[in-house]
């Protein structure tokens, strides 16, 4: 900003004394890891403040104050005992720069560069034949027409309950409400059901009326026995063509539904591709193709030239990718009772509705055996037995996709459109257990591709994916020599699996449908393995004493105790991890005397491919991006072999980072096939389900739990329907990168009238007088030069005494089509006063950092951007803002007082991020008034630390006594595509 801004100096921040803490040793029964037992309401990720004292309660704030209590309790702990400094940390002889002469970083302007077409309108080339993904006719009803004529009484449109209410509380127990006596206990009470005008007085009439009278949308759970090694096992699964059908038929989905592959470019001439949803991929066109012109270039990594053309047998096909996903979950807290659902979704739904819960795209398709065979007390034969059985009834389940899936069937959409679909097994969805369970691959090898475990780490052996047809020769000799079989099967790399389910279904390579797993590869992978590195390779006590002394940010979780004695750490925790990973490490000193340099490019290549691998939109050049990141790590990861920390790196999971770039042109991005979101059905679908039930037999009181539930979602949405006809068509979006963002101010402010004198002490906005006076003078005079402006500023006198300011700034998503999503708050501003909480407890105060455009900032990069620290956010009143501005209807509504930090500069060489720091003139901070619109976003600052943290630094004091930051890239993604 220009020089003539003003300047503050605001090192007056508050001094709090530390609470008087006893040391806690253990009590009676013995010492307890502080995870066995985590704090109620605490240890969530930081939450809005509530308001106190004079203030107005914000409408969006909770008013029970846990963001009070979460702030409380960090400010308690910020004073907590700590490991003392390890002398021999500073008395190294370590050279105070780092090796420059490595490999360069991948330069910022390329990144920019690749990333540019991201989220931009693609030019699209349709499949060359007419007919494919084509309809056939129309069926004379819809999917809501054919509901309604088998509803009674559908006059009625809340049928077959009585009234609105009648229909509203029977959703409301089956959806939202208790358990089944407890409704029946609540509609007991005399007087409520007749005042009510309720059709069934308990939970068993009102079930009746669900079970009798609302017909079935989604097919029903059948209970069947598999026989395997001479012993029957429970299986409860439903008819998989009937689940296809159901979500096909869907009409939530009708106008979203992809029919046929699409070729998508970035430019016009057609040379650089574009990949998102599965039907930009290259399978989806491969499986269709009608030519071998069309069709994929054979390769020794592709493996699809076992699939056969659907269009030369079949013309007008439309194919129907089915995504499966498979994984045991726990149920229980104790008892170790698990489950073992099977879920399904078709490709044809976009990913932007298959990864939403609330949308219900995601079937589940069967409950699987649980059986630990215990009786079996070879290990050996108890896996065996465990593979088989498991092949055994997913085999049963897929039975019926055998002869659609090569033939066809006809599938009638959710507007009536009838189409003839291919139902083609595409994706299989899994954690690694589990990958190599379906795939019948030994532990410790690639299920994917035939790479030698000893070999897994070595990036330039090439990748060839395991060769389908051999395998299914070796697997059809069971029937004819039980050696030859065993013997075959152990040559083609595979365990001797009887039978696999994969092996007769039409246009299936299921080493092919092997997916990238982000979940549990990378962040319950090779993240979970990074950390423990780190913690190896520095001090851990050095590492928690800078996650205690972040500064807080609505993105990043403050991890008051460290990261070192965390245990059991969640795949959402290894997230949160991640966003500050790269700027705490970066002055520590490496023992040994050995340059940090390899160590912090090996970290920055693994979070560089952890965020490209999650981008909803990637190109042939970002994908480039993709392969450079992990070739950045395997040229760095030696420094963790000097560091005596690991002897190789043949791990499966790092391994497969060479198969992502090829798996998202075959099926489009991660986001089409991430375990992250079918790990989020186990709760509705697995748990939920368990506790609905009395704990004993428990398998058919779940599904008929869900089977009810599943009628009362689409009696709702049939309901809504007749309410409100047919939905508007709405265009199809490009993919969207969540670049736009909207701000969101609170309708009343925090504190109605804070006098001036509060502003400057207990806010810190010390020069908020004249900082304000000169921008009333630049608004009303925008050419005055510097000197003329400060004489003016001089003499505007402000006709008030107090101002109405807001503690909190929030922003919400804008899609591809401009609609904003009110529900979801994706990042805030906080800039609150100490105050006290309901205990007393003082609660230091909370300035965040900003990104401030000055005027000519793009979407990306930083080019017209800087870094300021929000102080107040305030409004005028009309009177106010009539006596200053001279055309008030153009004044903003809402003003803040920020303090600069210097411009951006080049990125630091080894770690990428930018170095920043305060703005000082004649000793004083530079500050100014801005507009509430020019903040982009917040950003999150990471102090420079130096060798060893200052132990005098709280993560509330930190902005204050720190003099230069890293600003943190990787505090969230929109974070990790725009400041670059």
């Amino acid at each position: 900003m220009d020089d003539d801004h003003g300047s503050t100096h605001s090192d007056n921040h508050d001094t709090f004394e530390p609470y008087l803490l006893t040391e806690f040793t253990g009590d009676y029964f013995g010492t307890y890891n502080e995870e066995d037992f985590e704090w109620p309401e605490i240890r969530r990720v930081m939450e809005s403040d509530s308001e106190t004292q004079e203030e107005d309660e914000d409408e969006d704030c909770d008013e029970l104050g846990d963001g009070d209590a979460i702030a409380a309790h960090d400010a308690e702990l910020e004073h907590g005992w700590e490991l003392p400094v390890d002398p021999a940390s500073q008395d190294i002889d370590f050279p105070g720069s780092e090796d420059v002469s490595l490999q360069p970083q991948p330069c910022h302007a390329e990144r920019r560069q690749a990333e540019a077409p991201l989220g931009q309108h693609p030019t699209i080339e349709k499949f060359p034949r007419r007919g494919a993904g084509a309809p056939l006719h129309c069926a004379a009803t819809t999917a809501f027409t054919s509901y309604k004529d088998k509803l009674s009484g559908s006059e009625n449109i809340w049928a077959p309950f009585a009234s609105r209410v009648d229909y509203e509380v029977a959703k409301w127990a089956k959806l939202r409400g208790a358990g089944s006596t407890a409704f029946s206990e609540l509609l007991a009470i005399d007087g409520l059901h007749d005042a009510l005008g309720l059709s069934y007085r308990n939970s068993r009439e009102l079930n009746q009326i669900i079970d009798q009278e609302l017909p079935c949308r989604r097919p029903r759970f059948k209970h069947e026995e598999i026989i395997v090694a001479n012993e029957a096992f429970d299986v409860y699964s439903r008819d998989i063509m009937e689940c296809v059908k159901a979500l096909y038929s869907d009409p939530d989905f009708s106008q979203h539904l992809l029919h046929a592959p699409e070729r998508h470019y970035v430019d016009s001439d057609k040379t650089v591709r574009m990949y998102h949803d599965l039907h930009t991929g290259k399978w989806w066109w491969s499986t269709q193709a009608s030519d071998r012109k069309f069709m994929l270039p054979t390769s020794a990594y592709c493996g699809l030239t076992i699939q056969k053309e659907l269009e030369t047998k079949k013309r007008g096909a439309t194919v129907i990718p089915i995504i499966l996903s498979s994984d045991k979950t726990q149920v229980t807290m104790f008892r170790n009772k698990s489950a073992y659902p099977v879920y399904m979704t078709i490709g044809n739904i976009p990913k932007e509705i298959r990864r939403k819960p609330s949308r219900r795209a995601w079937i589940l398709l069967a409950y699987l055996p649980t059986a630990k065979l215990e009786h079996i007390t070879n290990k050996a034969a108890r896996r065996r037995t465990s593979t088989n059985l498991f092949h055994a009834c997913l085999r049963h389940i897929l039975e019926p996709l055998r002869v659609p899936g090569e033939d066809g069937v006809a599938m009638a959409s959710g507007d009536g459109v009838v189409r003839r679909g291919h139902p083609i097994l595409a994706c299989y969805s899994a954690d690694y257990p589990e990958q190599l369970l379906t795939t019948g691959i030994k532990s410790g090898e690639c299920p994917k591709c035939d790479v030698p475990r000893d070999e897994l780490g070595c990036p330039d052996i090439p990748v060839k994916l395991r060769d389908l047809v051999a395998i299914l020769a070796a697997l059809s000799l069971v029937d004819e020599d039980y050696g030859m079989w065993t013997r075959a099967c152990q040559e083609c790399g595979i365990k001797p699996v009887f039978k696999p389910f994969w092996e007769d279904l039409p246009h299936a390579n299921i080493f092919q449908s092997i997916t990238p797993d982000v979940l549990h590869q990378l962040y319950q992978g090779i993240i979970k393995h990074l950390i423990e590195w780190i913690k190896e390779a520095y001090s851990e006590a050095e590492i928690d004493a800078r996650c205690r002394r972040l500064p807080p940010n609505h993105n990043i979780r403050l991890f008051m105790k460290g990261i070192s004695s965390l245990s059991r750490v969640s795949g959402t925790e290894h997230n949160q991890i991640c966003r500050f990973l790269l700027g705490i490490i970066i002055d520590i000193r490496l023992p040994g005397n050995l340059d940090s340099a390899r160590l912090i490019r090996a970290v920055r290549a693994i979070l560089d491919f952890l965020y490209l691998a999650q981008y909803p939109c990637h190109t042939d050049q970002t994908l480039n991006l993709l392969d450079d990141a992990l070739t950045r790590f395997h040229n760095n990861k030696g420094i963790f072999v000097d560091l005596g920390i690991r002897a190789n790196f043949n791990l499966p999971k790092l391994h497969f980072f060479r198969h992502y770039v090829h798996m998202i042109k075959l099926y489009g991005t991660t986001d089409n096939y991430n375990t992250e979101y079918t790990e989020r059905l186990h709760i509705d679908l697995a748990k939920d389900a368990y506790r609905a039930t009395n704990h004993k037999d428990e398998y058919p009181q779940m599904t008929l739990w869900l089977e009810r539930r599943e009628k009362m979602l689409w009696h709702d949405k049939f309901v809504q329907w007749r309410l409100a006809g047919d939905p508007p068509v709405q265009d199809r979006l490009p993919p969207d990168m969540d670049y736009r963002r909207a701000l969101k101010m609170t309708k009343h402010p925090t504190a109605k009238r804070v006098p001036l004198d509060r502003i400057i002490c207990d806010y810190g906005a010390t020069f908020f007088t004249e900082a304000l006076a000169r921008y009333v003078v630049r608004t009303n005079q925008p050419t005055l030069s510097a000197v003329q402006l400060e004489r003016e500023a001089a003499h505007i006198v402000l006709p008030f005494q107090t101002v109405a300011t807001f503690h909190r700034v929030k922003f919400h998503t804008i899609n591809a089509s401009g609609y904003r999503d009110p529900t979801a708050t994706i990042d805030s501003v906080h800039c609150q006063p100490p105050r006290k909480d309901n205990k007393g407890h003082i609660i230091p105060g909370r300035f965040d950092t900003v990104l401030v455009n000055e005027g000519d900032g793009g979407t990306t990069g930083v080019n017209g951007y800087r870094v300021a620290q929000v102080r107040v956010v305030f409004t005028l009143t009309s009177h106010a803002a009539a006596a200053l501005f001279r055309t008030p209807a153009k004044a903003p509504t809402h003003f803040a007082y920020v303090e600069w930090f210097t411009p951006f500069g080049q990125p630091e060489a080894n770690h990428g991020l930018y170095k920043i720091s305060r703005v000082i003139r004649n000793g004083e901070r530079l500050a100014s008034i801005i507009d509430i619109s020019d903040i982009r976003r917040s950003v999150h600052l990471i102090p420079k630390f130096g060798p060893v943290v200052p132990r005098e630094w709280t993560s509330s004091t930190v902005l204050d006594l720190c003099s230069s930051f890293f600003v943190n890239s990787f505090s969230d993604r929109h974070a990790y595509l725009t400041i670059i």
